[in-house]
């Protein structure tokens, strides 16, 4: 509903305007007040901020010119009608001046003055309307700042933004905690070894991990020299780090923030994390390239492990590459002991190969097709020998996955030195018609460890050797499975502790290694032919 107040100095003309009209029927609209004179008129308006003053041009005190004048001098928002008994042009002009919306002259037309009204009406509520539908659009921008505010961030890091002058009024407009004149760093924190460390979670539970990392992260950055942060991707959180007063960025102070994130990181989470940090930038348009440059000293945790602070500057890759004399010479020996089976001296030169890989930090995708290299020549030089080669070698994908997928050089170190032990220790077991001395140790574990929880998997682990390649050889060599070598140690070993011991079924299982006393007495049965309680008596 409208709302509207009545100004006229004689209180028939009032009266009669006030009727003319049924004026919430025809038009939507309320009187709420009537005034005698233009003063009285103005305070009115100013109270009480009516959509419409009606008035007479002619008033005592204030005329209605005079008082549309004030009103809009004081910023009310009421539109004015005038009434006037004069038809000189000059007062049409002044109405115009001041805004009026409309202007009747005397003696009133009953279809004029409709259309005047009617005319304000519509003009008002579309700029009601215009104006709901902008304080929605405003709400719905406030609602929304926080999504917007990121884009804004991953934009600027992904170089989107090369106006200097643009960027400030974004920085301004999302009140970021940056100043003309600052010196500002990019940094980028990963969780190392992501994908052992997350798949075992939920989608949501890895959203609550991104949550609370970016919580802990935004908590240590309140301190000097402090900044901002934001999740630009999957496992990766960017950090925008603001200049400290006392210490300029790359010094102690960062260093130590950086520490207390991967700390707090690695206490409630129990995960690891590291950070690279890119150059500092004088301009906020270079954000792009602190940004690259972090991630680029990311990269080089493959040589320093979890829980690394990288900063660029101090990082200089090599772009050297193995002598072709010191490779040729290698690959030579490492051939020719491989074929020997001479397992010891294998993996002796591997180490030797790995204290020159590490050593000027080459870079990494060389490293890793230099042991693709080995990897693959070994292979064929052995298949070219014997065939059944292939009954230790996983196929070409599976080994190329594991090989590209050790995240630092310890992992690649060890991934090669397994592969070659179970190569060479295969070769050896050939060149001697037999693997004695893994069969013998694989029973040492098994007479020592049979009463705990002892599978293939883990005696592999103990030889250095695959589940596959022990079982193929201790089968091979014995002529019974490994399962069934276990079964026997455990039987034999209850057999003797049922005749010289009072022990329950219950507890002799468990002390064979045997959780479940039921399963225990089944595999006895089977293999003895008789219960336990039956040998032990003697029937």
């Amino acid at each position: 509903m409208l709302t509207m107040i009545v100004a006229d100095d004689e209180p028939y003309i009032r009266t009669s305007l006030i009727r003319v009209f049924n004026w919430q029927e025809e038009f939507g609209i309320e009187i709420i007040g009537e005034a005698a004179d233009g003063q009285e008129a103005y305070d009115l308006c100013m109270e009480l901020k009516p959509d419409i003053l009606f008035t007479d041009i002619m008033m005592p005190l204030l005329g209605g010119l005079e008082v549309a004048g004030k009103l809009k001098e004081g910023n009310c928002p009421t539109k004015i009608i005038v009434i006037s008994g004069a038809q000189d042009f000059s007062y049409a002009q002044n109405a115009l001046k001041v805004n009026a919306e409309g202007y009747i002259l005397k003696p009133v037309k009953l279809p004029e003055l409709r259309e005047v009204f009617q005319e304000v009406v519509t003009r008002i509520r579309q700029e009601q309307e215009r104006q709901m539908n902008v304080e929605q659009l405003k709400k719905q921008l406030q609602d929304n700042i926080p999504l917007i505010r990121e884009k804004f961030l991953r934009n600027w890091i992904a170089g989107m933004y090369r106006d200097e002058g643009e960027l400030w009024e974004k920085i301004d407009y999302f009140h970021l905690p940056f100043k003309p004149g600052d010196v500002l760093t990019a940094g980028v924190l990963q969780l190392d070894d992501y994908r052992s460390a997350v798949d075992k979670f939920s989608e949501e539970h890895k959203q609550l991990l991104y949550f609370a990392i970016q919580n802990m992260i935004a908590e240590c950055l309140e301190q000097p020299p402090g900044g901002i942060c934001f999740v630009a991707g999957e496992n990766e959180f960017i950090l925008i780090f603001r200049p400290d007063e006392a210490a300029s960025p790359g010094t102690a102070a960062l260093s130590g923030l950086c520490a207390k994130i991967t700390q707090s990181i690695q206490k409630y989470l129990r995960l690891d994390a590291s950070i690279g940090i890119g150059r500092a930038c004088t301009r906020m348009c270079e954000m792009e390239d602190s940004y690259k440059d972090a991630l680029a000293a990311l990269v080089y945790t493959f040589y320093t492990g979890h829980a690394s602070i990288l900063y660029i500057k101090d990082i200089q890759p090599s772009t050297e590459t193995l002598q072709s004399t010191f490779f040729y010479k290698f690959h030579a020996r490492l051939m020719n002991e491989l074929k020997a089976g001479h397992t010891s001296e294998v993996l002796e030169l591997l180490e030797r190969l790995f204290d020159r890989l590490a050593a000027p930090k080459l870079q990494i995708g060389y490293v890793q097709s230099i042991c693709a290299e080995i990897v693959f020549t070994s292979a064929r030089t052995l298949y070219e020998l014997d065939e059944d080669i292939e009954e230790v070698l996983e196929d070409r994908t599976t080994i190329m996955d594991a090989l590209y997928r050790q995240t630092n050089i310890s992992g690649l170190k060890a991934y090669m030195l397994s592969f070659f032990n179970e190569l060479a220790t295969y070769v050896e077991g050939k060149n001697t018609s037999k693997n004695s001395r893994t069969i013998n140790r694989i029973r040492g574990i098994i007479q020592e460890r049979y009463a705990q929880e002892l599978s293939i998997a883990r005696i592999a682990d103990e030889v250095y050797l695959t589940p596959n390649y022990i079982s193929l050889i201790f089968k091979k060599e014995t002529g019974e499975t490994l399962t069934d070598y276990i079964t026997k140690v455990r039987i034999s070993k209850a057999k003797e502790l049922l005749q010289t011991t009072d022990l329950k079924v219950m507890e002799i299982a468990e002390r064979v290694g045997y959780e479940n006393p039921h399963y225990f007495s089944t595999v006895f049965k089977k293999t003895v032919g008789i219960h336990p309680l039956k040998y032990r008596s003697g029937k």
